[in-house]
């Protein structure tokens, strides 16, 4: 039972990296064979191709560690969490998300409205589109 899987993992390991290799070299050659002043091309090394399989195996052990860490880290968090909610009775937290969130609204908004301004969506002052409605 293990060496079929042993075998089917070989296997299916063996195909990624034999399309991945392909996808390199066909990508490679497909950019060298646009002209030189096409906007798409890119300036590759010619080494780039031979170096995708050899490359991928460090990058997927980065990857799981990286998945590791933030599964430890997220378990942390889930830990601490209801600890520190039931050490600080004061809702400091509370109030401190409330008051990021308003100044990064407020900065959002105000971005915005400066954009549909220059389009010509926003009149200028809400105050004077009230005044120009009613009538003195």
């Amino acid at each position: 039972m293990i060496f079929t899987q042993w075998k089917l993992c070989t296997g299916s390991c063996a195909l990624m990296f034999a399309f991945i290799s392909f996808s390199a070299f066909y990508s490679y050659q497909v950019n060298i064979r646009r002209k030189p002043d096409d906007p798409e091309k890119k300036d590759f090394s010619p080494f780039g191709p031979w170096l995708a399989p050899i490359i991928l195996p460090p990058l997927f052990l980065a990857d799981a560690f990286f998945l590791i860490l933030s599964s430890l880290a997220f378990g942390f968090l889930l830990i601490l969490f209801p600890f520190t909610l039931l050490m600080f009775r004061k809702p400091f937290l509370i109030k401190w998300i409330r008051k990021q969130a308003l100044k990064i609204g407020n900065w959002v908004l105000k971005i915005n409205t400066a954009i549909l301004r220059t389009a010509g969506f926003h009149p200028a002052s809400i105050k004077l589109l009230h005044e120009q409605k009613t009538p003195a």
